[in-house]
């Protein structure tokens, strides 16, 4: 029996085929569910794997007269044993995705791609490891803090259209975006310290990439969610507390803490209705050591109480926004007053329901969130000073360090899914088997022990021998499924032990949504989409209307592109990172003809340079076929194909006479003979077709090395190897090695 992927029918058939994805059924928050159809198993009459003659062949046997099996010629290969074959795919692939994933831009070409390479070799030679610095060194620069500050976004569900949405706090951005202070001052200090400076979240998100410790930025959020309004109709006050509470304590558990209160009485670490102790064919719960949950909720967290877990997100009597007919003053570090307005010493009096809270440990009556985020500052700061402690019984005697540690189990799962295309956790939110398990924990470790840093994490995560992986047939693997069940762990399932691992083909999936949109602008220096759509504010902390923030801009540029392509807009239309059938019609739609979408964000252009304002790619490719008077179409073509999906390989004739179909122009021609118009024309159609291509759309399985007499011989100015060198020298290396450029790329001396 063979289990046939559905995702390497995608490739097979360029993209018009739906890809399905598992999250959701293996990933707790619903809001991030994914569209598509699920994975099955093919099988035929003759894949019974309750035949015993399964994996025989009756017409073959031994000397004894034994059928052959396992591996024999004929017979079937020899179950996996526990540890993975690995197949690394080369520096050449790794380099290739590394760029994606880190900042969430495609390379530059070939030419880029060859230039970390170059890099990676030769720290190696010095001893070092090579895709380590070269990893750290990406996490930096414009295009690192862009990505990343999307990302966190994400994770916070930060509304970009309707009601709950608030441009005025989450889209504008001053000086204090642009070093670490900022994020510093609040990791050390409380709300009520001032840090002299207005600013607004945005800010604070950016200095705490810079400051590298993401836990700032969820500790100011805490406080900014609540200056998104609340629209309801027909409901009471104390109606509408309870709403409120219900909506922010369920956001809270799922941004923060990656679990649901109405889950813990069958699922925690210190009990599971799938937990099978002493038999690990049988157990389905691997939890990190620690009774997490009953510190962080409490000793009843079994009893699954929503509303004294959340009582401590009140709003009445603490919170307003400024169109509030009697806001409060306080505002937390000194954020501009459309973050919102707290009252930091509001009373139990001013408490419109009498719920006990427990959260991060029991609180008295009328509590706020002033109290919790004092816990978890201590958290934050213990667990990084003293680490994990446990007691005998895998209890956590402090409750801070219990929530500090869930949150960074949480933030790195959700990172290796941002990356992998797979969480490591199923719905209940646990492992289900020991290798998920246990690289959760490697990844959490990693980014708690160094101060909630991303960027160890994600270093962490491509080195990781899993990122960059070939398929089986490439090396010596004995089976096509010689990974561990880390990214469809129900395969551990199986009857059949050959197919209880997990292949490449099952970490195949589409990049995430707004890294596709911003992958696509980036190549062609488009503009890339626009985050929460036209920005009027002249005056900070002003409105955007009489009647407060919903008559603010609907939403982004092509609302319903960036919907249908799986942008997370709001609550309601949480986002998607699948493939289905709608979504790839809408896409082709946009990009078939390779003219610029229109998103209307900020422009692009070459990497480290100046934005394209007048012209795009395209126009600048066609300008210097035109320059040469012996380019040709094909000429211009392997360029296209180059910088689309970093292939530049144009070989077969079947490959040629179906781009001449396409474009409706010979390759043999040369671009001046063509013209700029047909020219231009023809190469925005195969850079069309190729955005529609599972090399473009999909990540998790190695592109094929280029043969450096393919490099494409047109180079648009700005993506030279000496230009691309230079930029990649500053930001990688900088000062810590000696090194410099040529045209033939970096050499790198010590």
């Amino acid at each position: 029996m063979r289990r046939t992927n559905h995702r390497f029918l995608v490739l097979a058939a360029l993209g018009l085929f739906a890809c399905g994805d598992d999250d959701a059924q293996q990933d707790g928050d619903s809001d991030t569910a994914m569209s598509g159809f699920t994975s099955m198993d093919s099988t035929d009459d003759d894949d019974d794997p309750s035949d015993p003659d399964q994996g025989t062949d009756p017409d073959e046997s031994d000397d004894d007269g034994n059928p052959v099996t396992s591996g024999e010629d004929g017979g079937e290969p020899e179950p996996p044993g526990e540890d993975p074959e690995l197949c690394d795919a080369g520096d050449e692939s790794w380099a290739k995705r590394v760029l994606p994933a880190v900042q969430g831009r495609r390379p530059e070409g070939i030419r880029e791609v060859r230039i970390l390479v170059q890099m990676i070799e030769q720290l190696d030679e010095l001893g070092v490891d090579g895709r380590r610095v070269v990893a750290r060194g990406l996490a930096n620069g414009d295009e690192y803090f862009d990505r990343w500050k999307q990302f966190l976004y994400e994770q916070l569900r930060v509304n970009v259209n309707n009601d709950r949405r608030n441009e005025t706090c989450y889209d504008l951005f001053g000086p204090e975006a642009n070093d670490s202070q900022l994020a510093a001052h609040i990791r050390d200090n409380g709300p009520a310290a001032d840090y002299g400076t207005a600013f607004w979240l945005g800010d604070v998100v950016y200095s705490a990439l810079r400051l590298d410790d993401v836990s700032p930025a969820y500790r100011a959020d805490l406080f900014a969610r609540l200056s998104a309004p609340d629209v309801a109709g027909n409901v009471s006050a104390t109606e509408l507390e309870v709403m409120r509470r219900a909506n922010y304590g369920q956001s809270f558990e799922s941004n923060y803490l990656g679990r649901k209160t109405e889950c813990l009485p069958c699922h925690r670490g210190d009990f599971s209705v799938t937990d099978v102790p002493g038999d690990e064919e049988a157990d389905r719960h691997w939890n990190i050591p620690g009774h997490f949950e009953l510190s962080v909720y409490g000793p009843n967290a079994g009893d699954g109480n929503e509303p004294r877990a959340h009582a401590i997100f009140r709003r009445a009597g603490f919170a307003s926004i400024p169109t509030d007919a009697a806001p409060f003053a306080d505002r937390p570090w000194g954020m501009y007053e459309v973050c919102g307005l707290f009252d930091f010493a509001a009373t139990a009096g001013s408490d419109l329901l009498d719920e006990e809270a427990y959260m991060v440990g029991d609180y008295p009556q009328g509590a706020t969130i002033v109290a919790l985020d004092a816990r978890m500052r201590q958290g934050f700061a213990t667990l990084v000073d003293d680490g994990l402690v446990l007691e005998p019984d895998e209890s956590v005697a402090d409750e801070t360090v219990a929530f500090a540690y869930m949150f960074a189990m949480n933030f790195a799962n959700k990172t290796w899914r941002e990356l992998m295309g797979y969480p490591l956790v199923v719905a209940n939110n646990f492992p289900r088997n020991r290798a998920q398990r246990d690289l959760l924990e490697l990844l959490t470790n990693s980014f708690a022990d160094d101060g909630y840093s991303l960027r160890s994490l994600l270093t962490e995560i491509v080195a990781h021998p899993y990122f960059n992986q070939a398929p089986p047939d490439t090396c010596t693997a004995s089976t096509p499924y010689h990974l561990p069940a880390i990214y469809n762990p129900f395969t551990k399932s199986s009857t059949d032990p050959n197919l209880r691992g997990n292949g490449v083909g099952d970490g195949l999936h589409r990049y995430t949504a707004m890294v596709l949109l911003d992958m696509m602008a980036r190549t062609m220096w488009w503009d890339r989409p626009q985050r929460f759509g036209a920005q009027d504010i002249e005056i900070p902390g002003a409105n955007c209307g009489a009647g407060g923030f919903p008559e603010c801009a609907a939403g982004p540029a092509q609302l319903d592109f960036l919907r249908d392509t799986g942008v997370f807009l709001n609550d309601s239309e949480s986002g998607f990172n699948g493939v289905d059938f709608n979504g790839l019609l809408h896409w082709e739609y946009q990009l078939a003809q390779g003219e610029d979408p229109g998103l209307g964000g900020e422009c692009t252009g070459p990497l480290g340079g100046a934005c394209a304002t007048t012209e795009d790619w395209i126009e600048q490719l066609v300008a210097e076929g035109l320059d040469a008077p012996e380019a040709t179409m094909l000429d211009v073509m392997v360029a296209v194909k180059d910088r689309v999906i970093t292939e530049s390989e144009i070989a077969s004739s079947a490959e040629v006479d179906a781009i001449e179909a396409l474009t409706g122009v010979s390759l043999d021609d040369s671009v001046a003979d063509v013209g700029a118009a047909q020219a231009e024309e023809a190469a925005r159609l195969y850079a069309g077709l190729l955005f529609n291509t599972p090399q473009f759309l999909l990540d998790g399985v190695a592109s094929p090395d280029q043969d450096a007499a393919d490099d494409p011989v047109l180079v648009v100015p700005g993506t030279g190897t000496a230009q691309l060198c230079e930029h990649l020298g500053d930001l990688v290396l900088g000062d810590a090695f000696t090194w410099s450029c040529s045209a033939d790329g970096i050499t790198i001396s010590g």
